[in-house]
């Protein structure tokens, strides 16, 4: 069943509500970033595990939420670009959807619905229920930056990203500990120098600083663990909706976080090394990692529930970062140990390419 939302969707289409019943095994996965095959495309070249599991819920008879960031328009540039990177993918993709099997619950990167609506035939919504308690949305309504930059310039503002990276060949991404490399220690840098400049030019001016300061410490709990800034306002939002169980993406951090007898639950992601799909059967919920079989609960997410890191901005945090040299101690203190996506190139679980 399909009825008008009473959200506002960013992308000027009417936002769609779809319903599902909840008597049947659910897989859900979300922020795919499927891209066009280059180094550059956070995919990492895993479409071998992701038809595994398409073809695994294909064989169940099951269905499959797709909680939006499916496809990384702003990387790839073009649709036949994407396209001619995954095709085994996007085969499996339309078999399932030619099923009726396929839910799709648009994200942030979502520009482009006709692929989704036209060509694969998914059924496309901007929020779907799950029975009557269980809601699933992609999480960029929580987003306290990005919710109201959704749209041009936002759109802008990653492709110019995307373009930065396959020009340097490498990866500005938080967290810095696990993205440390020269390019980003330098634009961490960058990030303190313009900070410093952009406020204190404010003061001068007469102007409040506090809002320049509230953004680049946006930026700093995602550093710590709060990826996208939307911890606290999803659990807002987990209490006082009509919902027994908020489902979202957005943030690629998976996990069930239980908040008395409402509960919380976050898809994870396909990128770099992650491979993160959450089930529903018989109401009860489980997170995993498909590739590796990692379960994941909470932990994830204890330091946010602790809410210790919120007590950390940004002056104070490059106070005990920062040590000179464009050399940070997060950073330096993980040398030696490989990355959990260097982990992935080495052990050949991507296709040979260019990463090889």
């Amino acid at each position: 069943m399909t009825t008008a939302s009473p959200y506002t969707g960013w992308n000027h289409r009417r936002p769609v509500v779809q319903h599902m019943a909840p008597d049947q095994k659910i897989w859900m996965i979300s922020d795919l970033h499927l891209g066009d095959g280059t180094p550059s495309d956070a995919f990492f070249g895993k479409d071998a595990h992701l038809v595994a599991l398409l073809q695994r819920i294909q064989a169940e008879g099951s269905q499959l939420v797709i909680v939006g960031d499916a496809i990384d328009f702003h990387q790839a540039w073009t649709l036949r670009r994407i396209l001619a990177a995954h095709p085994d993918l996007f085969r499996a993709l339309a078999d399932l959807a030619a099923a009726d099997r396929v839910t799709y619950v648009i994200g942030n990167h979502d520009d482009e619905l006709a692929i989704y609506e036209t060509i694969l035939r998914f059924k496309v919504c901007d929020e779907l229920w799950i029975g009557d308690d269980i809601r699933v949305v992609h999480g960029w309504q929580f987003d306290p930056v990005l919710r109201s930059q959704v749209g041009v310039s936002y759109a802008w503002g990653t492709t110019i990203h995307h373009v930065v990276e396959r020009l340097l060949g490498t990866w500005i991404r938080v967290p810095l500990g696990e993205f440390y490399t020269a390019s980003n220690r330098f634009a961490f840098w960058m990030g303190h120098k313009v900070w410093w400049l952009w406020r204190n030019a404010r003061r001068l001016l007469g102007r409040d600083p506090a809002p320049v300061d509230a953004r680049i410490d946006y930026w700093t709990w995602g550093n710590l663990g709060d990826s996208m800034g939307m911890f606290r306002p999803t659990m807002a939002a987990l209490d006082e909706g009509p919902h027994r169980v908020l489902v979202c993406g957005h943030s690629h951090m998976p996990g069930i976080v239980a908040r008395g007898d409402r509960t919380y639950v976050n898809t994870g992601t396909w990128t770099f090394a992650s491979s993160h799909v959450v089930t529903l059967e018989n109401g009860t919920f489980t997170c995993s990692d498909w590739v590796s079989g990692r379960r994941f609960g909470d932990e994830l997410y204890r330091t946010l529930l602790e809410g210790t890191i919120w007590d950390t901005n940004f002056e104070r945090w490059w106070q005990e970062n920062y040590l000179g040299w464009f050399r940070f101690r997060e950073g330096e203190e993980r040398r030696g140990r490989p990355r959990a996506w260097e982990l992935w190139i080495r052990d050949a679980q991507r296709p040979a390419g260019p990463w090889g």
